[in-house]
């Protein structure tokens, strides 16, 4: 048996043509284009390749972006800069750069941006909206699992495990899925015999930073498993879980890389176009 691998650039690359053909359509009927700002603050190197990727992705879409860098700042002072691009009409969309330095603390950071201007949906109020059904902006990572399971009709119900309990996956993506009627069960690492579980789910969703943890023992034949995990082993990026033994037993598999990850990138204009609809009254 030969799992089918899903190609995440491929649901990306069609998720960006119809955003592209959405963003021009909604722009020139507001007269204005949409903007995503990005706060950039302090020096991490993995902050900087991800703020780089979204200005070109935004670019491809046709939409400005702007990359705010602060070298260091304390609190007020980063509360003052997204207080006042809060209140500007011509900012669409704000978004923090994580990590981000100590003391500060990116959750309350976000907190302090607009639910409606929250494009990381990362916030507790449209965390909150999720848990109440009335989801708007979500998180990136959620949402692409969400993009992927939706493109199977089998895969639109059913028994599913998420490995994570993590504020930015695993918790909102269970409550992503409960609103579409899944049944899930959550473990965690003080989760006991996790096999019990992943062994009867339709699909499995790992995110616990752990290279090639899950393999064959841990799957049945018919289970999809996506893939989250991002690790380096010897200069290379790899999965949580055994690609090549996982390929020859399952029925369906996201690679690491080129699975989730281009899909979560997208998924951040995604929630940019929602906004700038709201933001215009275009809804």
């Amino acid at each position: 048996m030969s799992a089918e691998i899903i190609d995440g650039n491929k649901i990306a690359e069609t998720m960006m043509q119809a955003l592209t053909s959405d963003f021009r359509a909604y722009q020139d009927k507001a007269g204005k284009e949409a903007n995503l700002l990005i706060l950039r603050i302090g020096n991490d190197e993995g902050a900087r390749i991800y703020s780089e990727a979204k200005v070109k992705r935004a670019k491809k879409l046709g939409v400005r972006s702007n990359v705010i860098e602060i070298p260091s700042a304390t609190r007020d002072e980063v509360l003052e800069k997204i207080q006042a691009f809060s209140a500007d009409p011509n900012v669409t969309g704000i978004m923090i750069e994580n990590p981000v330095p100590p003391p500060l603390d990116f959750s309350d950071l976000v907190d302090h941006i607009p639910f409606y201007k929250d494009v990381d949906g990362t916030s507790s109020t449209n965390q909150g909206r999720i848990v109440n059904r009335k989801e708007f902006l979500t998180p990136a990572t959620p949402s692409a699992v969400v993009e992927i399971m939706s493109r199977y009709s089998e895969l639109k119900t059913g028994i599913v495990t998420i490995i994570n309990r993590s504020p930015v996956v695993g918790r909102p993506l269970s409550q992503m899925l409960l609103n579409r009627d899944y049944t899930i069960s959550v473990c965690h690492s003080k989760t006991p015999d996790i096999v019990q579980y992943t062994r009867r789910s339709d699909a499995v969703i790992a995110a616990i930073g752990k290279a090639n943890f899950f393999t064959d023992e841990f799957l049945n034949p018919d289970c999809t498993f996506i893939d989250v995990g991002i690790n380096y082993v010897n200069g290379k990026v790899v999965g949580d879980g055994d690609f090549a033994r996982l390929s020859k037993w399952i029925k369906r598999i996201t690679p690491v890389p080129g699975g989730v990850g281009p899909i979560t990138a997208t998924m951040i204009f995604s929630n940019l176009l929602k906004a700038f609809k709201y933001q215009e009254k275009l809804l």
